[in-house]
């Protein structure tokens, strides 16, 4: 399942893993572990809605971390 998460705040990261202005991430819903969400990220973007540059990544979002999220299918 696609979704579209909208993060309170941008993750701390390192140069080059994420990038450092995401607060939007889509991808594919892989599990649901307990306490976030495991996702195939595929697309990175700042506040504005604009696409930032960054590699695919899986990455697990603490639910401490949403603000919210759409489901795209």
């Amino acid at each position: 399942m696609r979704v579209r998460v909208f993060l309170k705040q941008p993750f701390f990261t390192q140069p080059g893993y994420i990038p450092r202005a995401a607060v939007i991430l889509e991808g594919v819903l892989e599990g649901e572990p307990g306490g976030g969400w495991k996702v195939a990220v595929d697309g990175w973007f700042d506040e504005k809605g604009a696409r930032l540059e960054g590699d695919p990544r899986r990455v697990f979002i603490p639910m401490s971390k949403f603000d919210h999220a759409q489901y795209l299918d």
